[in-house]
């Protein structure tokens, strides 16, 4: 009896997956299109500033970090709108970010500036397009004008349908990649751009293949469910109020005054040390140029003329002290703040490891309940810095961020959880490496099954409160997982600093002939 029920649900189960197998590219077809049926008409070709989208953000404290400097996961969310609006514009169909290539920020945006983000699609294929993003920053009080960063997004068009609500509706109508429009250029800029955006795809579908990261990504998975001891995790100590503490005698008292006493004179002798002893003799000796002003008060003209040589020779005086100070600063290549010192010179990758668990809400999706790809490039960059701060002691700043593919997308109600590890620590810059992963609401969220979503190399910067580069430890791996992801930095380091020189030629090139900055003629491989 059992063997009879087993070979009919066997028999069963496949004659279920034949009827999808032969409904499921059929019944997509047969409902009806959104946009025809509002009375517009599809077309062949589109031009190609038809797509163009401008954008204007002004920089909010809530953007920024404690440093007041905008972070790059809300420079890159807004990019990402405006990509997904100019290729909404060119398909007339919602569109999904597919992935994002490399990224260099060029220039820190501070609280109150003022950043304008233009995006236009570059050229279209069967279901995909390329959307260049050019993002610049304007400071109000000085009127500078400045150049930020250049973003190249996929974006792939999804054919319009209704919203099904039973279990069988969401397994036929799913949303199913459409042919998209061609693009017409017209412009000399805009047909460059329609040249380089198709040596791009080709230079990423020849692009070496990443190397295969799952034993990282294990071993992250197994210290956050505690599989596997995580080295150096100290249980952290608990500090009582200090009403509740004992009160000190006058004895103890007066000897902790005078021990506080003498840390601070020792502090402030070591503060003083830091300079070398012709900096000290140049700031302690007073300055020689200086007049005395002598009053007669039978002669008046002569007094106003030693005062107005003694305002001339002050001003003199502050010029060279501040030509002073700017010389110090370009001689402290690092800083030497004493607060940003770390007692250690390295430390093990797996105290850097960092984990955070975020559920997909409606605000975090567009109309089809997709996640935002600026979204999730947000909560990567959260998890780096926590990893990035696990290291250091220091302002942290995001300064690129690698080209990540969106493996499998996020809906409304998914549970994702990401977690980082610094990969790799230079001078005053670290690579740190970023993972993410899903439990689906409907199919497995009973079962637990977890989805492998995207990952993302992200370069962060340390600095003091001047912006000066702090030396950070070196991070040093000691499982094979570990030394895999190691071994790699340098490949990877070499390849950021080539895209940025050559996006740095490019605009300064640019802003030479007097023109603009172009949207997405830099000719930089994925």
């Amino acid at each position: 009896m059992q063997l009879f029920t087993s070979v009919y649900e066997l028999i069963r189960t496949l004659w279920v997956k034949f009827i999808f197998f032969i409904a499921e590219p059929i019944f997509p077809l047969l409902l009806p299109d959104p946009y025809t049926r509002a009375g517009n008409v599809r077309v062949e070709a589109k031009p190609a500033h038809e797509s163009r989208v401008t954008m204007t953000e002004i920089i909010s404290p809530h953007h920024c970090n404690v440093k007041g400097l905008c972070r790059a996961g809300s420079i890159m969310a807004w990019v990402d709108i405006a990509a997904g609006i100019a290729a909404k514009r060119h398909a007339s169909s919602p569109s999904v970010t597919r992935s994002i290539d490399d990224v260099a920020f060029l220039h820190p945006v501070k609280d109150g500036d003022i950043l304008t983000i233009q995006a236009s699609v570059n050229k279209s294929w069967r279901t995909s397009m390329e959307v260049g993003v050019k993002v610049e920053a304007y400071t109000p009080l000085t009127g500078e004008r400045f150049f930020v960063a250049h973003a190249y997004l996929t974006f792939v068009a999804l054919s319009p349908r209704p919203q099904p609500k039973t279990y069988l509706g969401i397994k036929w109508v799913e949303h199913r990649p459409t042919s998209v429009p061609g693009l017409t250029p017209n412009s000399d800029m805009e047909k460059k751009r329609y040249e380089m955006a198709e040596k791009r795809r080709q230079s990423r579908l020849k692009e070496e293949k990443k190397p295969n990261l799952q034993s990282i990504r294990d071993l992250m998975r197994d210290w956050s469910q505690g599989l596997r001891e995580h080295a150096h995790q100290h249980i952290a100590a608990i500090k009582s109020h200090p009403a509740f503490q004992p009160r000190p005698s006058i004895d103890e008292s007066t000897e902790k005054k005078q021990q506080q006493l003498h840390s601070s004179r020792s502090s402030n002798t070591a503060n003083s040390s830091v300079y070398s002893e012709g900096e000290r003799e140049e700031e302690e000796q007073p300055s020689s140029e200086t007049t005395t002003i002598q009053i007669e008060p039978e002669e008046s003209s002569n007094t106003s003329i030693n005062v107005n040589e003694n305002e001339q020779s002050q001003q003199l005086t502050v010029q060279e002290d501040q030509q002073q100070k700017q010389k110090r600063k370009r001689r402290k290549r690092y800083s030497m703040d004493p607060v940003m010192q770390l007692p250690f010179l390295e430390a093990p990758m797996e105290t850097t490891f960092a984990e955070m668990v975020e559920l997909v809400m409606p605000q975090h999706a567009n109309t089809l309940n997709i996640t935002f790809g600026g979204v999730v490039i947000q909560w990567l960059e959260q998890c780096a810095l926590a990893s990035a701060n696990r290291l250091t002691r220091a302002y942290l700043l995001t300064a690129s961020i690698d080209s990540l593919s969106f493996v499998t997308p996020t809906h409304v109600g998914d549970v994702v959880t990401i977690r980082s590890i610094v990969s790799r620590a230079y001078s005053s810059s670290m690579e740190i490496y970023v993972s993410m992963e899903a439990v689906f609401k409907i199919e497995n969220l009973q079962t637990g099954e977890t989805h492998f979503t995207n990952d993302a190399f992200f370069t962060i910067v340390a600095i003091d409160k001047e912006h000066i580069p702090v030396r950070i430890p070196k991070a040093i791996p000691r499982t094979e997982a570990e030394m895999k992801l190691f071994e790699g930095g340098i490949k990877r380091r070499e390849k950021r600093l080539e895209q940025k020189v050559e996006l740095i030629d490019l605009v300064n090139s640019v802003s030479n002939q007097g023109l603009a900055a172009p949207y997405i003629s830099i000719p930089i491989s994925s």
